[in-house]
């Protein structure tokens, strides 16, 4: 079987798991069987494939541990009010024709604080999109100042699970390549910031909303002692501590405001921690989520598309695909032609994961260094995975709002990283062209 064949093979069954509504991790692994399949014809046998296999996977070892204690920290935070007070400290203070901006920053906050973009979306950005829906604000306005802040901390947070990825895949430090990405997000957040503004103003909002939050503070002790989690988680990472360790820390530390403020029993925490926040009134039900159930899914897909990773090195499957990504390169910047192979590659894949994976494996001799290859895939596949209406990525986090699709046209901050980046870089060349 030819390569373009079996690449071929495997965009038809990621499209008709997609039109069909099957879960996206089947699809992926029949193309792990293809893939398996392809090498086999190659002359590899049975051990040779596996260990190829291996090879993709070994890199990423420590961030399945790390998906795994994401999902308790998430569950864990929810039960222990840290989510719930954000809410309900911070909205009511909003005044309406501020609220499309603060929906921005709150969610900004939120997944800075959980480090996921589906999290910050079922818990800020649904009781956002819900209150802006009774002011009377556009939902696709709402949805996407949301979308943009939930993949705002999906980028740069230092318990972000596609952060930890990038380092991981990349070989470089974690903490050095969050502040290389705070100098980029700079100019990419004020823009974000001033159209969120102007549109808010233009929008014609009306008070209202406050209601929704009384459930909140019924179900929930809101105690300020619960901000104590992300303080330490925050302190901690201030100081560089390991982030297996960080995270750890902000399991534990949600453990006794379960017990102690929430009232929780120890069985009732040990059932979050692995299954998931269930909320107990319908009030709360955007909350529920969480706990390691909620990432075997992302488990077995970074599994999975690691796996193709060892094969695609090993084998010729994108070699025709190299050359035509060096051939980009050379007529364009370094991180143009990485956006370009970003953009292909979440429209393929349907996931962040694969997507991150592949455009590292097509572009990862174009970079300088490790840590500015590191830095392009923040810059362009972390957040072009988002704006792909058929990628879980972006529809996912929409769905779990109640924002419809068009929200991703307005999703102002994961348009405007890769285009500041290529205009910066646009510049440059001009600049040394001239001098």
């Amino acid at each position: 079987m030819a390569a373009p064949l079996t690449l071929g093979l495997f965009s038809v069954l990621l499209i008709g798991c997609i039109a069909a509504g099957v879960p996206t991790v089947y699809a992926l692994l029949g193309g792990l069987v293809l893939f398996c399949g392809y090498a086999r014809q190659c002359g590899n046998g049975v051990r040779r494939v596996l260990a190829m296999c291996w090879h993709g996977i070994r890199p990423v070892r420590r961030i399945l541990g790390m998906l795994l204690t994401v999902g308790m920290l998430t569950g864990l935070w929810r039960a222990a009010g840290v989510i719930p007070a954000i809410v309900v400290y911070a909205v009511p203070c909003i005044p309406a024709h501020l609220f499309v901006i603060m929906t921005f920053l709150l969610s900004c906050a939120v997944s800075v604080l959980t480090g996921t973009s589906f999290g910050t979306a079922a818990t800020m950005g649904s009781i956002c999109v819900s209150i802006a829906a009774s002011m009377g604000i556009p939902l696709p306005l709402a949805g996407g100042a949301a979308l943009s802040g939930a993949f705002f901390g999906d980028r740069w947070s230092p318990i972000s699970t596609s952060a930890l990825l990038v380092a991981n895949i990349t070989d470089t430090d974690f903490y050095a390549n969050l502040k290389r990405m705070a100098r980029t997000a700079i100019a990419p957040f004020a823009l974000s910031c001033s159209v969120y503004v102007v549109a808010g103003l233009l929008a014609g909002a009306s008070s209202g909303g406050a209601g929704a939050l009384d459930g909140m503070r019924a179900a929930f002790n809101l105690n300020p002692l619960v901000f104590a989690p992300p303080v330490l988680v925050f302190a901690l990472a201030a100081l560089r501590v390991n982030i297996f360790a960080v995270i750890s820390a902000g399991v534990l530390s949600a453990v006794p405001i379960c017990l102690g403020i929430q009232g929780m029993g120890l069985a009732d925490v040990v059932r979050v921690a692995l299954a998931g926040y269930v909320a107990r009134t319908p009030e709360t039900a955007v909350l529920s989520g969480g706990g390691v159930a909620s990432m075997l899914s992302a488990v077995g897909i970074v599994c999975t598309t690691s796996a193709y990773a060892g094969i695609f090195k090993e084998t010729d499957l994108l070699s025709a695909v190299e050359g035509i990504v060096a051939s980009l390169a050379a007529r364009v910047s370094v991180f143009t032609a990485t956006l370009g192979i970003a953009a292909l590659a979440s429209m393929i894949s349907c996931n962040q994961t694969l997507a991150i994976m592949l455009t590292h494996q097509l572009s990862s001799g174009l970079s300088a260094s490790r840590s500015d290859h590191a830095l392009d895939l923040e810059d362009s596949v972390v957040l072009v995975a988002g704006l792909v209406p058929w990628s879980i990525a972006g529809s996912v986090p929409l769905a779990s709002m109640g924002a419809p699709i068009e929200s991703m046209a307005l999703a102002v901050f994961l348009y405007a990283v890769p285009l500041c980046r290529s205009a910066f870089g646009r510049l440059v060349r001009v600049r040394a062209k001239n001098a």
